[in-house]
């Protein structure tokens, strides 16, 4: 199973930049600004300029058309399109998460919603996160599926928290008491999923989203218990949510503030957005959990306008460190956008760290017109240019050799700025970008490590040699089992290959090689999907990247225009499914669903198969199942069991290993094994290979004898996994 993290980042990372985007209307004309490095956006061709409207940060139309940022949406049917989300659309044929679209299943078809927020949808019996197409794996029965609050939701068997189920939990007297946060049962207090020991529910209070409290404990949001403290006077102070206390002591994040007085404890010059803000009693000044042990309490004070900073009669302090003596004549704020730099008589810090300037006294920042990368500055004295950033971990200057002063500026992406002269790029470090020509010069934005100009191609502000600028493209960063870009010009198609240090995560080395075998054709070679693919086409043929082999190859009898590239190397057409670039002799596309990724069992209309990988040369033996195509599917997704309408079937993952499909005939019953009188309505499957139904609990497809089925659960201690019943306790293993 392949970790889906770099979906997620990818996800983050788009939906936190949809606050700094929108649709500007002038000069006659649309334009998109969707990066926060853009100035004046992206032209938006083939918007009307009298019927255009903005519908949300991403999607606009106008009486013809739909668009995503600036590109229009293809196929799109105008009259039934409509926002249902932050970063989703819908018509009468599609939903849409960005610029990909799934097809809709009208008949099964639902959106869940808290507050208009879209938290999950349903579509062809599937249950996916709201403002993506990441499928939810726990859900058991979607038929009763609702959502709660943004986070907790349920079926009939389970109540799930952000799609994870909580074991053990009596549905009957389940209440959340913080939406989002807390919720309890007749038995037990939950953060989120997870039950906070010996919480009582019957005294439970909730104080903040940090701190909770019963009749005998007070806890933390993780259900930690704070120990010591007096439940009676325990309280949180109103001021923040970091900060409880009770009469003998203060506490930070449930820690207690050593030397801290209870009775003048108070919150001071609170930048309400941040954790460690500051806090004083009668004798010290505090910052989260630290004292500033040199601080002036009568003088204290934050430099406002900064997070981290703050000053005394004496000093300047960063944090709860003393980094300098004030100079409150030649005390100022240079910067404080993502990076806080002050200027203390003639010194100037960054984050509490003292810079190299040569000339501090004439220092001062170069101000972008463009959006400036939290951690990356420019600055300048009369001599020099710096950048500033986080070199070796912690912040540093840099001086830009030979930069000019007057004429330096930030470019459009903030790793890159130029001068009279040059063009430079600052990542890791500084690199002059030889022979650049400025009138020229383009920045890819949705990959800046690439930009380009009427003579070269840069990767990280290198030269490519062996490319051509004359139409260059990417066509997208394959990054399955090895690091590489797909680049082309207006004659090749190549692979630039990335090789990075062994100790650090740099690139030391690059190398481009040119993709001879097969001929593609440049002009419309392109990506299936988006992200994470290993199919290409171009305007004739389907192609598949052999990670393994690390070839290209073409698909033959892929039918390009049908192709669509689906999840674990699985692609098809409106005939035939492909795996790992493969064709599945006699399998038909018709109904096509992948049910099992790790031991690919796959199903189409008619039939169900399992994938068996016969060695290591990528070769599969193709193996047809006896089940009821229509109604076979897995209990509920990553389980070990499957079912159809003649019953509910344990897979075994251990026989895979070993497995001898040559030898052995009857593969299905190696693999899968029925459970016997099994009520397949109420089943439902547990943890570790346990599983019940309203009458029986079950070990794998083995009835537990005199198991009670009402009262059987499983649950977590702190040192162990308990199975039990109201009769005994059993060995956990299920054997």
């Amino acid at each position: 199973m392949k970790s889906k993290l770099s979906k997620i980042v990818i996800l983050v990372f788009l939906v936190a930049n949809l606050g700094i985007a929108d649709y500007i209307k002038r000069d006659n004309a649309v334009y998109y600004k969707a990066e926060t490095e853009q100035v004046d956006g992206k032209k938006v061709d083939d918007a009307d300029f009298k019927t255009f409207v903005e519908l949300n940060k991403i999607y606009g139309k106008d009486s013809k058309n739909v668009f995503y940022e600036d590109k229009k949406l293809e196929n799109v049917d105008l009259k039934t399109f409509q926002i249902i989300g932050e970063v989703t659309g819908k018509d009468k044929k599609y939903i849409y998460n960005y610029d990909e679209k799934m097809e809709v299943n009208p008949k099964d078809f639902k959106l869940y919603k808290n507050k208009d927020k879209l938290l999950y949808f349903r579509n062809n019996g599937k249950l996916y996160i709201g403002g993506s197409f990441l499928e939810v794996e726990y859900v058991q029965d979607l038929d009763s599926f609702e959502a709660i609050d943004e986070d907790y939701s349920k079926d009939k068997y389970n109540i799930y928290y952000a799609g994870t189920p909580i074991y053990d939990v009596d549905k009957s007297t389940f209440q959340i008491i913080m939406p989002d946060y807390y919720a309890k049962d007749k038995n037990n207090v939950y953060s989120g999923s997870d039950k906070i020991k010996d919480a009582n529910p019957d005294t439970i209070k909730i104080l903040n989203q940090v701190y909770l409290k019963d009749d005998k404990n007070v806890f933390l949001n993780f259900g930690q218990k704070i120990k010591n403290a007096d439940v009676t006077t325990f309280e949180v102070m109103e001021e923040n949510a970091s900060y409880g206390k009770d009469k003998n002591n203060v506490y930070y994040l449930g820690e207690k503030l050593k030397g801290a007085d209870a009775k003048s404890f108070e919150i001071i010059l609170e930048p309400k957005n941040l954790v460690q803000m500051y806090s004083k009693d009668r004798n010290s000044v505090f910052i989260g959990g630290r004292k500033i042990k040199e601080a002036d309490l009568k003088t204290f004070e934050r430099l406002s306008g900064t997070d981290y900073y703050s000053k005394d009669k004496n000093n300047l302090y960063y944090q709860e460190v003393k980094i300098d003596k004030i100079d409150n004549k030649n005390l100022k704020i240079l910067y404080s956008d993502g990076v806080d730099l002050i200027k203390n008589g003639n010194k100037i810090f960054a984050e509490g760290k003292k810079l190299n300037i040569k000339s501090p006294e004439t220092f001062e920042i170069i101000l972008s017109k463009y959006y400036n990368f939290p951690n990356l500055i420019y600055g300048k004295d009369d001599k020099n240019v710096y950048a500033i950033s986080k070199f070796d971990k912690t912040y540093s200057s840099k001086v830009i050799k030979n930069a000019d002063v007057n004429s330096f500026e930030v470019m459009e992406n903030s790793m890159y700025t130029k001068d009279k002269n040059n063009i430079y790029f600052t990542r890791d470090n500084i690199i002059k970008l030889e022979g650049a020509d400025k009138g020229s010069f383009v920045i890819i934005t949705e990959e800046v490590d690439f930009s380009y100009d009427k003579n070269n191609v840069y990767f990280r502000g290198k030269k490519i040699n062996g490319i051509n600028s004359d139409g260059f493209k990417i066509i997208n960063l394959n990054n399955q089992n090895e690091s590489f870009y797909f680049l082309a010009d207006n004659k090749n198609l190549y692979k630039l290959i990335t090789i990075f240090s062994e100790d650090t995560d740099e690139i030391v080395e690059t190398k481009l090689v040119p993709v001879k075998d097969p001929k593609v054709d440049i002009t419309s070679f392109e990506s299936v999907k988006k992200f994470f693919t290993n199919y290409y086409r171009d305007k004739s043929n389907v192609y598949y990247y052999d990670a393994d082999y690390k070839e290209l190859k073409r698909l033959e009898g892929a039918d390009r225009n049908s192709f669509i590239s689906l999840e674990e190397n699985f692609g098809k057409d409106n005939k035939n499914v492909f795996y790992n670039g493969n064709k599945l002799e006699g399998v038909n596309s018709d109904g096509f669903e992948i049910l099992d990724e790790n031991a690919i069992i796959f199903k189409n209309k008619n039939n169900v198969y399992f994938l068996k990988a016969e060695n290591e040369e990528k070769k599969y033996q193709l193996i047809s199942l006896n089940f009821d195509s229509s109604s076979f599917k897995p209990v509920h997704k990553r389980s070990g069991y499957f079912k159809d309408k003649n019953g509910i079937y344990y897979f075994d993952y251990s026989n895979l290993e070993t497995l001898d499909t040559k030898k052995t005939e009857n593969i299905q019953n190696k693999l899968f094994f029925k459970i016997e009188g099994v009520d397949i309505p109420t089943f439902r499957e547990l943890q570790f290979s346990y599983s019940k139904d309203r009458n029986k609990v079950y070990c794998k497809n083995k009835e537990i004898e005199g198991a009670d089925a009402e009262s059987f659960v499983i649950f977590y201690t702190d040192d162990r996994i308990v199975v039990k019943d109201k009769n005994r306790i059993y060995e956990n293993g299920c054997e």
